[in-house]
């Protein structure tokens, strides 16, 4: 999606000075905003701190032709105000166009914000048609959304771009975070039955050495955008972070999973690596003497990335078997800490409420006001059944060939 806007924006730009049209008059009228930013304003508890990240148009089209110009094709600007109104509104001082906000691909929430509470922000992102609700919601942890969004990045000249490939490759690879819209975050904010979770980004190193382009011209650079777990709230207000295995866990039991992989110790130094590549989670409430019990089921079915084991025979089934027994612990136990982790942290993340609500209305109807103090002791069960349909070309390790 985002390669076929650049690519669309870069060739309107180099259009505009061909035609006299209706249609360049108002791409030329326009600050196509990419990124928003929300930080709580350090001079005023009252207000909040805005920074859009928007498009320079001529770095773009510049870029995209193959010219000779080096650029940052994008800009930021910042401004403040009591509300995304006001604030939008104050920063058309900044711009000689008009903000333009149907192209935004992200919205990043500071860490101080997001603990300050947030459910009074999005009005204008309900209410406005020409603010999309499908983009994704990020909470910069241990920093700003200014911060974040001042970083060059290495990858990508359009650090919007590269935080867009690291949600997606994060997602589909790893299974530490799921992508999470604006429009989900409204939803379960609104919820009594659900509380947020929300991808985070960490700015590592200097913030001010980040925002310079000689920090991209390093094999390694010191300052970079890191991301590995997931945000947790509760009443609206960031109460803190999972680890990257407990939001492992979480993506799990959320059903988000695409990929991830599990490591099977065989004896004392040696392992195997499978990845699950379908997988299925169901969550369910069951009553037990008139009392709540949540169970999750997942199915996984893997195959085999990497075997550094002399003892493990993977033609061998009954060997097959003992792995497929030891990655189901291994995930049963990464889910219970998981789910454990999260009722220490008394945040219904994981959405016991509303699995209970659907099994027994008249349950949650009579106790959803004693949750905070009923949510901790909900017991858990948790079945997981691993599958392995693939072994690679090779069923032992050259290891053992030796």
């Amino acid at each position: 999606m985002l390669k076929r806007f650049w690519l669309l924006l870069a060739s309107f730009t180099l259009l505009l000075p061909l035609s006299g049209c209706w249609d360049s008059k108002y791409l030329d009228d326009l600050s196509i905003v990419l990124a928003i930013g929300i930080d709580k304003d350090p001079k005023n508890e009252k207000n909040i701190k805005v920074t859009l990240q928007v498009v320079v148009p001529n770095q773009v089209a510049d870029s995209q032709s193959g010219g000779s110009k080096e650029g940052i094709p994008v800009t930021n600007y910042t401004g403040t105000g009591e509300t995304l109104v006001k604030t939008f509104q104050s920063m058309t001082h900044l711009t000689p166009r008009r903000l333009y906000f149907s192209h935004n691909q992200v919205m990043i929430i500071g860490e101080e914000m997001a603990r300050k509470g947030v459910e009074n922000l999005f009005d204008i992102v309900d209410r406005d048609p020409e603010i999309r609700t499908d983009f994704g919601v990020l909470i910069a942890k241990n920093g700003t959304a200014e911060d974040t969004l001042k970083t060059i990045t290495t990858m990508e000249k359009i650090p919007v771009q590269q935080i867009y490939g690291m949600i997606k490759t994060l997602h589909q690879r790893v299974g530490s975070i799921y992508p999470v819209t604006i429009r989900e975050l409204i939803q379960s904010i609104e919820s009594d039955k659900e509380d947020p979770a929300i991808p985070s980004i960490e700015m590592i190193g200097n913030a001010n050495e980040a925002q310079k382009k000689s920090n991209t011209e390093q094999i390694e650079p010191e300052n970079y955008l890191r991301m590995d777990s997931m945000a947790i709230f509760r009443d609206g207000k960031l109460i803190g972070f999972l680890s990257e295995n407990d939001s492992k866990g979480l993506t799990i039991v959320k059903n988000k999973l695409k990929r991830m992989i599990i490591e099977i110790p065989v004896g004392e130094n040696e392992k195997v690596t499978i990845s699950p590549i379908h997988n299925q989670t169901k969550v369910e409430a069951v009553f037990r003497n008139n009392k709540p019990m949540i169970v999750i089921k997942v199915e996984h079915k893997a195959s085999v990335l990497d075997n550094k084991s002399t003892a493990i025979k993977l033609q061998d089934n009954n060997q097959i078997r003992w792995l497929e027994k030891e990655a189901e612990r291994i995930q049963r136990n990464l889910i219970m800490r998981s789910m454990m982790q999260l009722q220490r942290m008394n945040c219904d993340s994981a959405g016991y409420a509303k699995f209970i609500n659907q099994t027994s209305p008249k349950y949650w109807n009579k106790n959803k006001k004693d949750w905070e103090a009923i949510y901790p002791g909900i017991p858990l069960r948790v079945d997981v059944n691993v599958t392995i349909v693939g072994t690679g070309i090779r069923t032992r390790t050259y290891l053992g060939d030796k």
